[in-house]
């Protein structure tokens, strides 16, 4: 017999960490973010009283939350090789586990621009005006912060990514070979340009809606994965079932909103 598989839902790239602070911290680490703002400077006569200054500070700390799968199989199946093994829906279920990162990242920065949000942007066509427009807002919105520098990237699908080689007028020579050859632009106007593969989950709809585009700063938000993934097995003792259960902590939060544009093209099928 010559059989293939094709697993949908399971395949994905963690490309979140390219346009969201992400670090892997420990399991019981509590990350927290603090701005500090204020030290004023007074012009003063020589030898003349200097006010007091004070510096104004604000804190964060990320959420925890937990996501886990829990998979069972009737143990006399898996011994006859006739249901789906264990190994095989644990590794699939840890799949799913890290491909679920990705639509927890986007959902908390869709809940931080709803549409009702000024960093929302309607458009029917998106115009080559109204992308310029969102990316001078979001990189002036970028306050120096001593980590160095801070990058703005624009991500969404191929429908709306390819939107931007399409823009009129035409680009230089290079940048119109870079688009034949690869498909669409790596960077427009200093930002990274990234498109999103179609991923789907168990039910089949996107992770990432067609008609999206975003612009975001790189300190808009921060995201943390809390330790490794915690599993447990078992075999129930008055039936003949074997269980495996998996979980992960994950947390985020958006900060500043206003590092952030949410392009919605109506003209695009979601």
């Amino acid at each position: 017999d010559v059989a293939s598989t094709l697993d949908y839902g399971f395949t994905f790239d963690n490309l979140f960490s390219s346009y969201i602070d992400t670090e892997t911290v420990g399991e019981f680490d509590k990350v927290t973010l603090r701005e500090r703002r204020g030290m004023k400077v007074f012009y003063t006569s020589r030898g003349g009283y200097i006010d007091e200054s004070q510096i104004r500070t604000e804190n964060w700390e990320l959420p925890r939350d937990t996501m886990g799968f829990h998979v069972s199989e009737h143990i006399d199946k898996l011994r006859a090789d006739f249901a789906t093994n264990i190994s095989d829906m644990t590794s699939l279920g840890q799949a799913r586990m890290e491909a679920e990162v990705n639509r927890r990242i986007l959902t908390l920065a869709q809940t931080a621009v709803p549409s009702t949000s000024p960093n929302y942007v309607a458009t029917t066509g998106l115009t080559k005006a109204e992308l310029d427009a969102a990316i001078t807002a979001v990189r002036d919105s970028i306050q120096p912060n001593g980590m160095g520098m801070v990058p703005v990237t624009i991500i969404g699908r191929a429908a709306m990514i390819d939107k931007v080689a399409n823009f009129e007028p035409a680009f230089s020579p290079i940048a119109v070979e870079e688009v034949r050859q690869r498909g669409f632009l790596g960077h427009y106007k200093g930002a990274q340009l990234i498109v999103l593969n179609h991923y789907t989950d168990e039910d089949g709809l996107s992770y990432t809606p067609a008609n999206e585009m975003w612009v975001l700063g790189g300190n808009a938000g921060k995201f943390a994965l809390y330790g490794g993934v915690q599993v447990k097995s078992w075999d129930e003792n008055t039936v003949d079932y074997r269980h495996y259960r998996a979980r992960k902590d994950i947390g985020g939060l958006i900060h500043h909103p206003e590092q952030i544009r949410r392009i919605v093209d109506s003209s695009v099928t979601a």
